[in-house]
């Protein structure tokens, strides 16, 4: 199955943020937000980005990792 692709300035309107933090790679790692980056271009699963919105929080470094 294959998930839609949203884009930089898409998902950062979802999770109201700019698109500068988002573009951020120590931000997206604090989110477990992965991107799948096409030329210079970002784009996000409209699944991690929902999954994230339910999620309703960001995880710190090191957390969960045992």
């Amino acid at each position: 199955m294959q998930t839609k692709q949203i884009s930089l300035e898409q998902a950062a309107e979802r999770l109201s943020v700019s698109p500068r933090s988002l573009s951020d790679r120590r931000y997206r790692i604090r989110l477990g937000l992965a991107a799948v980056r096409i030329g210079r271009r970002l784009t996000f699963s409209e699944t991690d980005l929902e999954r994230i919105i339910r999620e309703g929080r960001e995880r710190l470094p090191g957390e969960g990792r045992r």
